[in-house]
């Protein structure tokens, strides 16, 4: 939004021309907003009062080919208002589908151009259009390292259910999230062949260990009928949750391995990467893998993508992760899932989506004394990715 400090510094005719084209993407035609583009009109430019953009109003008029002249001439996708709200969510609140699929296919587009452009060793870019999937501050939520030498608290929320904050009260993991991972886990096991009666058992890779949600689940999804997990490998690297581990004799469970560290020191580094896969049949790779880090950004995933065709199981392995990126914003939620699901692709993965219903999410008793929400939708996209076969 128009900070009054950035004004200072701004030309007064490039503040003029921006007030101009705010107005008229709100009440003047199609060739008005031309004009004003072709004297340098400042796309990015947002009112004080709404920290609306020119997007913000253009999507008010459910006008198409608008939309797309705007976005050409440089309007930011996701630019937020004092609302947290995209010109997305704008079209969304109007039911104008066609609208905000042009907002959210020119996210996919411009985040998929960042990365071909940035290469595979160039730094991330700071470019305003990139989605922040990660906070840029040093506190235990915006940085994976802070984090781990943060003090956490184990306490159950107004909502009954058990939670584990970090030292600035930020919930790493809330009880909220197990209808979800039950569906993980029935995705990722159920049909697997390993898991079948008479077989000799999955094998499990889970790293962050959290409330330890997703590994009851694994160790419980079988009955007596099927097998118990061959092999469950939990990558941790909190000193209080693998206390908490110890304390609960998660660690004594028959094929459990505890790896402590974080996950790049151990698939990372070649050596450390061939005693990891040591725990699987033939060294070939893990049945289900499944990623739920806290204070990791997106460029922390796409590593993590990068590196599962060396240890996911190429047949029948499945991968999934706990998906909430960027989870405040249904626009931004589409485009950082397509954009996952892309970059799968390219490490030869396949990825299904399964949608899940979370209303109790929203609950205001759910967040009490919770310092940061992490998620404000109504549904869940739920990832299955698999290696694809030619």
């Amino acid at each position: 939004m128009a900070d009054t400090k950035m004004e200072e510094h701004l030309p007064a005719d490039l503040i003029d021309l921006g007030c101009k084209l705010l107005l008229a993407c709100q009440i003047s035609p199609k060739s008005e907003i031309e004009r004003l583009l072709k004297l340098g009109a400042p796309t990015w430019y947002q009112d004080e009062e709404l920290g609306w953009s020119c997007l913000h109003y253009a999507s008010e008029r459910k006008e198409p080919e608008l939309l797309e002249l705007l976005l050409q001439n440089g309007a930011i996708w996701n630019s937020v208002d004092k609302w947290n709200r995209t010109a997305g969510e704008i079209c969304l609140s109007l039911n104008d589908q066609q609208g905000w699929q042009i907002i959210r296919n020119e996210g996919i587009r411009s985040e998929m151009l960042h990365y071909a452009l940035a290469g595979p060793s160039s730094p991330q870019s700071d470019s305003s259009t990139n989605i922040k999937l990660k906070a840029e501050d040093k506190t235990s939520a915006g940085d994976n390292l802070t984090f781990l030498k943060s003090k956490l608290t184990w306490n159950v929320g107004s909502d009954g259910k058990e939670r584990v904050l970090d030292a600035d009260g930020n919930g790493v993991m809330m009880g909220w999230e197990e209808p979800l991972m039950v569906e993980h886990v029935k995705l990722m096991t159920h049909e697997h062949p390993n898991a079948q009666p008479g077989a000799e058992g999955m094998t499990i890779m889970n790293v962050g260990f959290g409330l330890g949600i997703v590994d009851r689940l694994f160790q419980e999804t079988q009955s007596s009928s099927h097998p118990k997990p061959l092999n469950h490998t939990i990558i941790e690297a909190h000193p209080q949750v693998l206390e908490y581990i110890k304390e609960k004799g998660i660690d004594k469970l028959p094929g459990v391995k505890i790896l402590a560290g974080r996950w790049q020191d151990f698939l990372l580094n070649p050596e450390k990467l061939g005693e990891v896969l040591e725990n699987t049949p033939s060294g070939m790779g893990y049945d289900a893998i499944f990623v739920d880090t806290f204070a990791e950004g997106y460029e922390d995933l796409k590593a993590f993508f990068e590196v599962l065709p060396d240890i996911l199981e190429p047949e029948n392995g499945i991968f999934s992760f706990w998906n909430g990126l960027g989870a405040t914003n249904p626009t931004i939620y589409a485009v950082s899932s397509s954009l996952a699901e892309l970059h799968l692709e390219d490490v030869g993965l396949n990825t299904t989506w399964h949608d899940v219903l979370i209303p109790e999410s929203l609950r205001e008793e759910v967040w009490k004394g919770v310092k940061r929400r992490y998620w404000e939708l109504s549904g869940y996209k739920l990832p299955i990715a698999k290696m694809s076969l030619m």
